[in-house]
């Protein structure tokens, strides 16, 4: 029985590891894409904000780059003027839940109503039903696994955490991107974070000059097919 269980926790990671791959690898989720495949991925959590949606939608607009932004359901409603914009701007809107809680601490049904919450919110303005949840912190447990496989949507994780949340100045938010960016990467930054706002011309800069092309993880998922 152990055994069986030990094997169980390994299928699982490589599940979540390495992605959508095959089929089923593809069943819970991604934090990575194909590693023979030089594309990148830019995800932004926590929004929208008050302030610096703007900025962020300027800079990523300067280079015709699209990101993936996980949206927390009650800053969506009380946003909706920036969801939208981001919407209309051809942005991916993801779910980050509706009131970013300890998810790992929930049962299935309060995990569920949480993700259905953040959905409504953006089925009212308009935008279509997401297909990744990234549960706050990233952590996950079989609880957030059964809520994701009943409502048949996938884990959204990521693989380069840049830390931007902690306040590191924009120049070491560049330097860990260039020095540790991978084929398939998915990268985790945060909405409203000033110093991200100014490192990310750098960032993509340096990106398309190594030659990643820069995705939605929608695309990724899609394996490039959209």
């Amino acid at each position: 029985m152990l055994r069986r269980l030990m094997l169980l926790s390994l299928a699982l990671f490589i599940f979540i590891e390495w992605g959508p791959l095959t089929d089923e690898r593809g069943k819970f989720g991604i934090a990575r894409g194909n590693p023979f495949i030089r594309e990148v991925v830019l995800t932004f959590d926590d929004g929208p904000r008050e302030t610096g949606m703007q900025e962020i939608d300027a800079a990523l607009s300067s280079f015709d780059v699209k990101a993936t932004f996980f949206l927390v359901g009650k800053f969506a409603e009380r946003y909706s003027n920036v969801t939208l914009m981001l919407n209309r701007q051809g942005y991916e809107l993801a779910n980050h839940t509706y009131t970013h809680p300890k998810l790992y601490r929930d049962r299935t049904a309060h995990i569920v109503r949480q993700i259905e919450r953040c959905d409504e919110v953006l089925e009212r303005l308009g935008i279509r039903r997401t297909r990744f949840l990234r549960p706050p912190g990233g952590h996950f447990n079989m609880e957030i696994f059964n809520a994701v496989r009943r409502m048949n949507i996938q884990l959204g994780l990521w693989s380069l955490n840049t830390a931007d949340y902690t306040g590191r100045p924009a120049s070491q938010i560049y330097n860990l991107i260039a020095s540790s960016v991978r084929n398939g990467d998915i990268i985790l930054m945060h909405s409203g974070t000033p110093n991200t706002v100014e490192a990310l011309p750098r960032i993509i800069t340096e990106l398309h000059r190594r030659g990643f092309t820069i995705v939605r993880l929608e695309d990724m998922w899609n394996g490039g097919r959209t």
